[in-house]
């Protein structure tokens, strides 16, 4: 393929998946606001914690990839997995980039994925399935210290007057 046909094929890629990516994940409304159609939620920007949801989502969607490559010894897809989560990983150090325990459980994700696909590379079932426990176990506990941190209150915020 040629530079032009290349660029064109990727370009319509990444304009079907965001579209396919609207439909199946939707922003989602609070309790609170009116009731609003699909073409209205699709034109307006989408609040950081549905774009949170969002990056979650997919990096849930490969970690169920390598699942699923794991149970077949598709040793060449949980390396494109494994490789995607990487991706994902640096928007999102980039997007929440604030937290400095999540900036740790980042920085350890990052190595665990990156020994992932060597060990995929390798195709060495035990170690990609070693190395695919430890990333789980990366994921509970970064949850568990998300929710930890959402938890605690705001000090740098003056209380509320009451």
């Amino acid at each position: 393929m040629n530079r032009l046909t290349t660029s064109l094929a990727l370009a319509t890629l990444v304009v079907s998946t965001s579209a396919v990516s609207m439909l199946v994940c939707p922003p989602q409304l609070s309790a609170d606001e009116p009731a609003r159609t699909a073409a209205q939620a699709a034109t307006q920007p989408v609040a950081e914690p549905q774009t949170m949801s969002f990056w979650m989502g997919k990096k849930l969607d490969h970690s169920q990839g390598i699942l699923r490559a794991l149970a077949e010894s598709d040793f060449e897809a949980i390396a494109e997995h494994a490789r995607q989560l990487q991706r994902l990983n640096k928007v999102e150090g980039f997007v929440r980039r604030r937290n400095p325990d999540y900036t740790a459980h980042l920085q350890y994700f990052a190595r665990i994925s990156k020994e992932l696909t060597q060990q995929a590379e390798q195709e060495n079932i035990e170690g990609t399935t070693l190395a695919f426990n430890q990333l789980t176990v990366s994921c509970v506990r970064c949850h568990q210290t998300l929710r930890q941190h959402d938890q605690q209150p705001d000090l740098s915020k003056p209380a509320a007057a009451k």
